[in-house]
């Protein structure tokens, strides 16, 4: 990027600059009229100047053109005015001020706004400019970048520059117009008292800007903090659990705290600075009108100037100081832009940058090629070796084994040939090509990478897969008619230096995926998650959707049919018992005390249990049926039995996960819970705070889940009458969020799964969940709906860092991604993905099998997995050897004949 800020601003912006500039240029004639006009309105309508010698009229908005000398001279009549008396000529000229006024504050809001656009266009111009830079930026350096600090700069650091630009050109020429107008004004009413202000004016140009270079030096050192704050912050927030796990908060709180107080005392110098400056500005700026009026009256005494003139002076000056102080305003706020711009650039600016796109596009390579690997290494930041030095030459396409423990060369080795890595020596060469000099289109079309590190977006499962294939770039010609408002935004996102494709196009490459259209690459993705053994993994997730109403009469009808297909598949199978369903008049034993007192699926926060009893048709309802006292004793004997049980146990314990109940409470607030009700007097209420969580614990217990007998069938029947109640007498306002369980219909905001069991399946049956899944996936089928199952097993959402998705497909997304584009060579490590199952083998086949005509890297920790796959590259420590009868270790030069055994370079053994 451009390195001066002000060449930057020019090349973007010149022509609408310049347009400014324009404006500001015609306003200053109208400016010099609103100084002239009041010496007019005192002088010859006030004091009678221009009805002297008997004069009974005179003439008001007569208007004349003066021809220059070379053009004869002489002046040209436009227009004769009017013949007004004393009071017209007042009212005349005063109206003519008025307009005057009105005139001047247009241009001013005209320029304003103009300048304010400017601005905000060329924000977003430098923010889309630096983010398209980071992605410039070989994958080495993106990584070592703190995402805090450079989310601080693009967001923050660059707005008072943007706020700047419209500024840059156009604030000072503006200024100084307004200054120069009326510093010549005066200058031309009095040379003595323009000669005072002049003086004045070129005191605060000389003394305030050097007072403020402190304030500069204060201000670089304000954002460096503020930067370096937010960048510790950020790692603070990423290790904030291990934190937490060692007891060292208080410890990197008062990290933080020291950071803090150094930026206040920071900031602290700054305003003392501040304020001394703007106290010596404001000084020299009022203490001119004394001058003036000392000056000025003692002129008018002695007949030198006239009232008029003086009244004149006083108004002009009035208008002079504002713009002479902005000036040095914006003489200190281009040295403070200036510096964050040059201190962002510099962040933005490496040594070396990536090529992002081709010219014409991508073209696949041929069918059969070569990789040939010449010397590569690859060495950490002390000089030791990550990678010694190693070269190769394998025919293309094949399959190679990439052998080593994880976290060492293999993995360098694998990063190398996926162009995640670009700091090595040597080459690395397709079809004679040098991989590091592939742009990033053609690199990310030919090669597909995946490491041990999963990166999972915010969104669904199928924005996460197919985010490879998001690179077709839509047309920009519209399919139909465009709405006003997508007009204005296409032509804002041009004037802005954005790109004007809209997001929300369609960007997948489907071609590149070696589909015909978007049923087609849904299959692939299924046939992709197959060969990863993850497809069961998506139905499953499909179960766990929720169904959302109104759908269509169809599907609601499959929907029950499939109820009913369960039903009696479960009967049929003697599996009955696995499932207690829903029964209105029955207490469900398998489900908590919330979901047999609702009886429904709840859509919203409103009836959560965390805030039940907060909520007041509920804490009514429980409090006529006198729920509430027995439920917040279940809750306390739930914390005593709890705490008990947990006491001495290690963090992550399997304990941990069967006594959860529904709520986010933990280990810490149990305990506070626990010592509230030790020093509790039984004859004295609970706080609110205290029941209301008891409450809740109360409401997420499950008997055969907890086993902790606390439920007695008293109270079952006291929850029953209570679900009676909830139903009947539900508000109108709450209708949208419970939908009540009924056997003859789909249950909105209830997932498939509990739509088709209508019920719950019983804890501590063994393989329980698996025997039913099966019969509801074999129900789905038979009604057609299986593939709508996977669909919705596609669109569920992540959350941030997948925290949504099991661990096995959560390690499967990297996998499919890479296969997902149909890359000619795939450089994959399954390693962590193959530790989640017991047929790693057969994972290992399908993906040989689905990766034939590519090149496929295979980068395993277990050589087992490997045993028939050759050559095979084994690495132990930095150095590797290659165990292969046909790869070639290639020194020779070209056209060479290779000798019988393959040379070897240092560090690289080889073997048959």
């Amino acid at each position: 990027m451009e390195t001066n800020l002000f060449r930057y601003i020019w090349q973007k912006s010149r022509s609408e600059q310049i347009v400014v500039l324009l404006i500001i240029l015609a306003s200053i004639p109208f400016y010099w009229a609103s100084f002239d006009v009041p010496k007019r309105i005192v002088n010859d309508a006030i004091q009678g100047g221009a009805f002297k010698d008997g004069k009974t009229a005179a003439t008001l908005l007569d208007f004349s053109l003066h021809l220059p000398g070379f053009l004869g001279g002489g002046n040209i009549l436009a227009f004769e005015g009017f013949q007004v008396g004393q009071l017209g000529l007042l009212l005349g000229l005063s109206l003519y001020f008025l307009l005057l006024v009105l005139i001047n504050g247009a241009f001013k809001y005209v320029i304003n706004l103009r300048k304010g656009i400017l601005g905000e266009r060329m924000l977003r111009r430098m923010r889309y400019d630096l983010f398209g830079q980071l992605m410039r930026f070989r994958p080495e350096e993106i990584r070592s970048v703190k995402p805090a600090e450079v989310a601080s700069m693009i967001k923050d650091e660059v707005e008072p520059i943007g706020g700047f630009v419209g500024d840059a050109f156009i604030q000072p020429v503006f200024l100084l117009s307004q200054a120069l107008t009326a510093l010549v004004f005066i200058m031309a009413q009095s040379v003595w008292l323009g000669s005072i202000a002049l003086s004045i004016v070129i005191a605060q140009a000389i003394i305030i800007p050097i007072l403020r270079r402190e304030q500069l030096r204060l201000g670089r050192q304000r954002q460096i903090a503020s930067r370096q704050l937010a960048g510790r912050i950020g790692e603070i927030v990423d290790a904030g659990p291990t934190i937490q796990g060692h007891g060292a908060t208080v410890y990197v709180q008062s990290d933080i705290a020291g950071r803090l107080g150094h930026l206040f005392d920071i900031r602290y110098a700054l305003y003392k600075r501040k304020f001394a400056v703007k106290f010596l500005n404001n000084l020299l700026a009022q203490i001119t009108p004394f001058f003036f009026y000392a000056v000025g009256g003692y002129f008018a005494l002695q007949g030198r100037l006239d009232i008029g003139q003086l009244v004149a002076v006083i108004a002009a000056y009035r208008d002079l100081p504002p713009p002479i102080k902005e000036l040095i305003d914006w003489d200190q706020q281009r040295n403070d832009v200036t510096i964050k711009y040059e201190q962002v650039i510099n962040q933005f600016n490496p040594d070396e940058t990536l090529v992002l796109d081709e010219d014409d596009g991508v073209a696949r390579l041929p069918d059969t090629g070569e990789v040939r690997l010449d010397s590569i290494q690859m060495l950490d930041n002390r000089g030791q070796p990550l990678l010694s030095p190693l070269s190769l030459q394998l025919p293309r396409p094949g399959v190679v084994a990439v052998i080593g423990p994880p976290g060492g060369a293999r993995d360098v080795f694998g990063r190398i040939l996926g162009r995640q890595i670009m700091s090595y020596s040597g080459k690395v060469l397709i079809d004679r090509a040098n991989l590091a000099r592939f742009s990033v289109e053609r690199a990310s079309h030919l090669i597909g990478y995946a490491g041990q590190d999963v990166e999972i977006i915010n969104g669904t499962l199928r924005d996460n897969i197919l985010l490879p294939l998001r690179r077709r770039r839509p047309s920009m010609k519209p399919d139909g008619k465009v709405s006003s408002e997508e007009h204005r935004r296409f032509i804002e996102a041009v004037r802005s230096g954005n790109t004007p494709l809209s997001f929300a196009a369609d960007w997948t490459d489907y071609e590149g995926a070696g589909v015909a259209d978007a049923d087609a690459l849904e299959e692939h993705i299924k046939e992709v998650l197959h060969v990863l053994g993850c497809d069961e993994d998506v139905y499953e997730l499909g179960l766990d959707g929720k169904v959302v109403l109104p759908l269509d009469q169809p599907v609601i009808e499959r929907i029950t049919e499939a109820r009913r297909v369960v039903t009696a598949e479960l009967a049929r199978s003697k599996l009955a018992g696995l499932v207690e369903t829903f029964d209105p008049e029955r207490y469900n034993n398998n489900a908590t005390i919330a979901e047999n007192l609702i009886f429904g699926a709840r859509k919203g926060s409103r009836f959560a249990n965390e805030t039940l009893l907060t909520e007041p048709y509920a804490r009514a309802l429980m409090q006529a049926e006198a729920l509430i006292e027995p439920l917040v004793e279940v809750g306390g004997r739930i914390v005593s039995t709890v705490v008990e049980i947990f006491e001495g146990l290690p963090v992550g314990h399997a304990l941990f996960e069967r006594y959860t109940f529904g709520t986010t409470f933990d280990l810490e607030r149990l305990n506070n819970l626990a010592a509230i009700l030790s020093k509790h007097d039984m004859r004295t209420p609970l706080d609110p705070e205290t029941e209301r969580d008891l409450l809740a614990l109360a409401l997420g217990y499950i008997e055969p889940k907890h086993r902790l007998n606390l439920l007695d069938d008293a109270l079952r029947r006291r929850l029953l009458r209570a679900r009676a109640s909830f139903k009947q007498h539900l508000p109108a306002d709450a209708a949208a969020d419970v939908d009540f369980y009924d056997p003859q219909r789909a249950v909105d905001g209830a997932s498939i799964r509990d739509n088709l069991l209508f019920g719950r399946i019983g804890f501590g049956i063994a393989d329980a969940n698996r025997k039913v899944a099966e019969i509801m996936r074999t129900a789905l089928s038979r009604g057609g709906l299986d593939a709508a199952l996977y669909r919705v097993g596609l669109n569920t959402d992540c959350g941030i860092r997948g925290r949504f998705l099991p661990t096995r497909l959560k390690l499967a997304i990297p996998l499919a991604q890479a296969l997902i584009k149909g890359p000619q060579i795939a450089v994959l490590d399954p390693s962590a993905l193959l530790a989640t199952t017991s047929r790693a083998a057969d994972i290992i086949g399908r993906l040989r099998e689905h990766c034939a005509g590519m090149t496929l890297f295979l980068l395993l920790g277990d050589a087992s997995l490997a045993k028939d796959i050759t050559p095979r590259v084994v690495f132990s420590g930095p150095s590797g050897m290659i165990e292969d009868d046909e790869a070639e270790v290639d020194d020779r030069p070209e056209g060479e004949a290779a000798a019988p055994p393959p040379a070897v370079s240092e560090g690289v053994e080889a073997r048959p």
